[in-house]
């Protein structure tokens, strides 16, 4: 009798876990979303907060330093997208003019050279209607245009929605930190306030760094593209210095293609030209300009910059790529203030620096280095 009472008693225990366990799963998954926006909000307010406490610590009121803050981050978004975005819809309508164009200058030349036809006289003919054939399509397009207009909508109220999570977890920081730290003991306590500002300080170096880069970045190809006559050169520069400094590792090369098919529009040696440019360009920031910017900051090393990137793809798409080396730093410089860090012993040491091996065994003794 009473096994059979244990066995009932533990037969409903594991099932009331198991009820719990994919009743939490199913939970997270349904605020997926709104932790999604959560984490994104709290890297944020890490990033905007040494800005509010430099306003805080002269005597502004907290949430009017933070509304500032954000008004300015809001013009500056506004700004890039207000430069970028007409020279995309003008490119774009441009190259689709022009492809009857250019698909018949290649014909030619590539006939020239091979002395063959590539396109039929009915080919030539399907090609120099495709302006009609777009005009044709253009009442299909409208219900994507729609769905695409659906989501923007969405995309701009979840940016809403993170800006105000972050703009709230700022200027009601103190607070909202007194009170997670009142669940915790003392000790506990010191060691979250040396989390929260070491977090505090290497995600806001390494923000403001990437924003000076950016600057640099970008003054320098506007002049470039001003000295060589290319359109758009402002627009092109700010494109240039924002994706290249914000989109890790591809964001260099991602943000010069642009301004070199822009460039190659209008004469294919200027393009030659501008390309060499950014490349020489990117090569003296390497060596010269990035270190001293960034010698407060910390360094990731390269594989763990990659495999941050991935991780940070697979998790959140486009959002988590931007965040992964900021969020990668963070994570090493807790390790690095919380984990205790040992002395290397005498022959690891040899063996590092390529040494002659040690004496034989039984002598403790290790080889000189020479």
């Amino acid at each position: 009798m009473d096994s059979d009472r244990s066995l009932r008693r533990a037969s409903l225990t594991v099932a009331g876990t198991i009820i719990a366990v994919v009743a939490g799963l199913w939970l997270l998954y349904a605020i997926r979303n709104v932790l999604y926006m959560g984490f994104v909000a709290l890297f944020v307010s890490v990033a905007v907060e040494p800005a509010v406490q430099y306003l805080d610590k002269r005597g502004w009121r907290r949430g009017v330093a933070t509304a500032l803050v954000f008004l300015v981050l809001a013009i500056a978004g506004l700004g890039v997208l207000a430069s970028i975005v007409p020279v995309v819809i003008s490119e774009v309508s441009d190259l689709i003019e022009n492809v009857p164009a250019y698909i018949e200058s290649l014909e030619g030349l590539v006939g020239e050279w091979l002395n063959i036809d590539l396109l039929s006289p009915r080919a030539e003919d399907e090609v120099s209607g495709l302006g009609s054939l777009f005009d044709d399509l253009g009442p299909g397009l409208a219900g994507g245009l729609l769905g695409f207009g659906s989501t923007v909508v969405g995309a701009a109220f979840q940016l809403f929605t993170i800006a105000l999570f972050a703009f709230y977890m700022v200027a009601e920081g103190p607070e909202l930190r007194r009170t997670v730290f009142s669940f915790l003991p003392a000790r506990r306590q010191r060691e979250m306030l040396r989390i929260w500002e070491v977090a505090v300080e290497k995600t806001g170096g390494y923000v403001y760094s990437r924003v000076i880069l950016a600057m640099v970045s970008a003054l320098f190809t506007i002049g470039l593209l001003l000295l060589l006559g290319v359109d758009y050169a402002v627009a092109l520069g700010i494109w240039v210095g924002v994706l290249g400094q914000f989109v890790p590792v591809v964001g260099t090369y991602i943000g010069a293609v642009f301004p070199v098919l822009v460039a190659l529009a209008d004469d294919p040696l200027t393009a030659l030209w501008v390309a060499l440019g950014l490349v020489a360009y990117q090569q003296l920031e390497n060596l010269l300009i990035s270190p001293k910017v960034t010698s407060r900051t910390m360094e990731i090393h390269p594989a763990v910059s990659v495999a941050a990137i991935i991780i940070g793809g697979a998790l959140m798409g486009g959002t988590g790529v931007v965040l992964a080396l900021p969020v990668a730093a963070i994570v090493q410089a807790v390790i690095s203030t919380t984990i205790n860090r040992h002395s290397v012993i005498a022959e690891a040491q040899e063996l590092e620096e390529g040494t002659p091996e040690s004496s034989p065994e039984g002598d403790t003794e290790s080889a000189p280095v020479t």
